[in-house]
């Protein structure tokens, strides 16, 4: 297993992309619907679609953690 740190704009930069890039290819392969050349898009950047649920996913195991630790804190009274 390999670990990769990135700042938080470096994750939003990287996450921009590819959810950028896998849009790009939907809409690329909906112009060619029904087609071989749809179908060999598609499994040709199925990598890019797996690295998106990737991205997604850590982003939302990260705002999980944040928000559990956030409610442990103890309120501010004022």
């Amino acid at each position: 297993m390999k670990t990769i740190k990135l700042t938080d704009k470096q994750f939003e930069q990287l996450k921009e992309y590819v959810v950028d890039s896998c849009e790009d290819i939907m809409d690329r392969s909906l112009e060619w619907a029904d087609s071989d050349l749809s179908n060999e898009l598609i499994d040709n950047n199925e990598i890019l679609f797996d690295f998106r649920t990737i991205l997604e996913d850590i982003e939302q195991e990260y705002e999980d953690k944040l928000a559990k630790a956030q409610a442990k804190q103890p309120k501010a009274e004022w």
